[in-house]
């Protein structure tokens, strides 16, 4: 069995001196006192740090997933949130957009039924509202 898989498998010895459970909660020096009260065989001490330290580390390990799988999620929910608003004011513009088309041609009907009909109308009324650069384009 390799080193790895020893430091995962939980040991017999080491769980009758404390269990796993409290080898994560357990302030190192209250490990010390309790190593050194018990008697502990310098090996075993060695083992049960190692342990800790491994449980430790996983319990930072999944504490990492879970805060990067939260933020991830986060973040997706607010890019769609993002898009859903997106395609609402591009909808919204194009609905603007065939207003004022709308309106550019009814301007457009009522210049020519002046126009046809003799009416009086001054050169500044018959300008287009609308500057070339206004003019909206597909």
């Amino acid at each position: 069995m390799s080193n790895f898989e020893d430091e995962l498998r939980p040991d017999a010895e080491a769980s009758r001196v404390i269990s796993d459970e409290d080898l994560i909660n357990i302030e190192i020096k209250e490990l010390n006192k309790k190593i050194k009260d018990q008697g502990v065989s310098r090996e075993l001490a060695i083992r049960l740090k190692q342990r800790r330290r491994t449980l430790k580390n996983r319990n930072y390990a999944t504490s990492c997933r879970e805060k990067k799988d939260a933020e991830i999620s986060t973040l997706e929910s607010e890019r769609n949130h993002e898009l859903d608003e997106l395609r609402d004011l591009e909808q919204e513009n194009q609905r603007i957009r065939e207003r004022v088309e709308t309106m550019q041609r009814q301007y457009s009907r009522i210049i020519d039924f002046a126009r046809e009909n003799n009416l009086d109308v001054r050169n500044e009324d018959l300008e287009y509202p609308f500057s070339p650069e206004e003019r909206i384009s597909d």
